[in-house]
């Protein structure tokens, strides 16, 4: 890929990311309740994934334009920022150091994703960025349309609109539960955020103790 290309993507990421910071501090200052709290599903999202920033953001009262606009965006924002990174990976620009581990590390969780996105094309990678699961987000999707040789308009329209109808379906979906959990009294709601990270950890562990099993050597004789 180009480096021109690159500086492109990379700069539109800047750009991109100055308006949404403006954005949501101008939501906070505007109306503080609870807006000024917006920071806090920034790192949610950015650590714990898009399921537990919006049930809490629907939890805690925040609007449904507002947790649209902030999760959709800020993972296009890493993807725009962070893309020409990642391509320097598989171009092989970086290769010593300690920022060199990382970036293999990263490579590697891409490239356990490629047999199974493969033989489905855009389909498969619209998908894969749809389901809201650890390592599945825009980046890794972008980093993965690349591997599999689409060109790079063709990612980035697959993976945006996979992110974008993400966050519609769960800001739609949590909005409604809330409402009838509401309706119907139930004080259990507002542990929602912390019931669905239990909920992750439990499936993400039981899957990598899965992968661990399968790959293990048989002991038969």
């Amino acid at each position: 890929m180009l480096r021109s290309e690159l500086r492109r993507i990379h700069r539109a990421g800047w750009t991109l990311f100055l308006i949404w910071a403006a954005a949501l501090i101008g939501w906070g200052i505007s109306d503080p309740v609870p807006y000024a709290e917006g920071w806090r599903l920034v790192l949610e999202l950015a650590f714990l994934g898009r399921v537990v920033s919006i049930s809490d953001g629907v939890v805690n009262g925040f609007g449904n334009g507002y947790l649209i606009f902030q999760n959709t965006l800020q993972d296009i924002i890493l993807l725009l920022v962070a893309f020409p990174w990642a391509v320097s990976v598989y171009e092989g620009s970086v290769s010593r150091g300690w920022v060199h581990a990382t970036l293999v590390r990263f490579r590697r969780s891409v490239e356990r994703h490629r047999a199974r996105v493969e033989p489905w094309g855009v389909a498969g990678l619209l998908v894969f960025v749809f389901f809201p699961f650890w390592s599945t987000g825009a980046l890794v999707g972008g980093a993965l349309g690349y591997l599999l040789g689409m060109r790079t308009k063709v990612v980035f329209a697959t993976v945006i609109a996979g992110h974008g109808l993400s966050v519609l379906t769960l800001v739609v979906f949590f909005d409604a539960t809330h409402d009838i959990a509401v309706g119907l009294g139930a004080s259990w709601i507002r542990f929602l955020p912390w019931i669905l990270l239990a909920a992750l950890l439990l499936v993400s562990m039981t899957m990598r103790g899965w992968r661990r099993l399968r790959r293990e050597p048989s002991t038969h004789a």
